[in-house]
């Protein structure tokens, strides 16, 4: 089995067995504290849990180490992000935006201060689909975004070299590879697929995301003859089955169509 990343709180930094974590905390100068924290190879990542938080002791802490800012209300968060532009200057950073009502400004926000997104798109409603549709449109014609906006940038390379990608890889919710530590130190799966209990009883943890996909996320009838189950892997059907993805497929169409929009312009450039 290939190694795992363990998402975990900051307090079991020091007494945790694991080797690659990522650290999640809503008190960034605790973190830098702490003597263990300054092994950047076995820190993968930092999560900050509260945008209110002062990222300040972060700025020059380790240099290269990812820092994800979690937004949590898009809507009255987004002007939070320009307090931590300076971490930009050692750190790649990116914010995780759910999305919500009004979670097109936070994108808008995020871009335009140089800081790359991750949507946490659940299982979105006809409205948030439209909203979804506009933030597209967006990233693919708007000249000055100069940050991937995650899923829309990996699923769009994916039809453009014809190598899809699995939104439980693009959204950094692989369970092959991704666990989630509570405050008591137990390890579970991560991201939408915890707390699944009885849905994936029958899977081994260690299984490959393609046996994952086949055994238990795309198991629907929907994901078995979807032509973008490749780019999806059935992560719109969890947690509910029955979700019907008629306006998350325009979304995938869009995608390709741009993708091979994109191909056949550089075909016709110049060499």
């Amino acid at each position: 089995m290939s190694e795992l990343i363990h998402n975990i709180p900051m307090h079991l930094l020091s007494t945790c067995r694991w080797e690659r974590v990522i650290v999640r905390t809503d008190q960034p100068a605790a973190l830098v504290a702490e003597p263990l924290a300054a092994d950047a190879g076995r820190v993968a990542a930092v999560q900050v849990l509260a945008l209110d938080s002062d990222t300040e002791a972060l700025n020059a802490w380790a240099p290269g180490v990812p820092i994800e800012l979690i937004m949590v209300d898009p809507a009255s968060e987004f002007p939070l992000l320009y307090r931590h532009t300076n971490l930009l200057d050692n750190h790649p950073v990116r914010v995780v935006i759910p999305v919500r009502p009004g979670f097109g400004r936070a994108v808008k926000a995020a871009v335009s201060l140089d800081v790359s997104v991750r949507l946490e798109a659940g299982q979105p409603d006809p409205a948030l689909i439209e909203e979804l549709a506009a933030v597209l449109a967006f990233y693919l014609r708007q000249p000055t975004v100069a940050q991937p906006i995650e899923f829309f940038h990996s699923t769009l390379l994916g039809f453009y070299h014809d190598e899809p990608l699995p939104l439980w890889v693009m959204l950094d919710e692989d369970p092959e590879y991704l666990r989630h530590v509570g405050g008591d130190g137990v390890a579970t799966l991560y991201g939408r697929l915890a707390g699944s209990g009885d849905q994936v009883a029958a899977m081994a943890l260690d299984a490959g995301l393609d046996v994952w996909i086949e055994r238990a996320l795309a198991t629907a009838e929907e994901c078995r003859t979807c032509e973008f189950l490749g780019s999806c892997g059935g992560y719109f059907k969890w947690p509910r089955r029955d979700y019907q993805c008629v306006g998350v497929k325009q979304l995938f169409e869009q995608l390709r169509a741009a993708a091979l929009e994109l191909r056949r312009d550089l075909a016709k450039a110049p060499a």
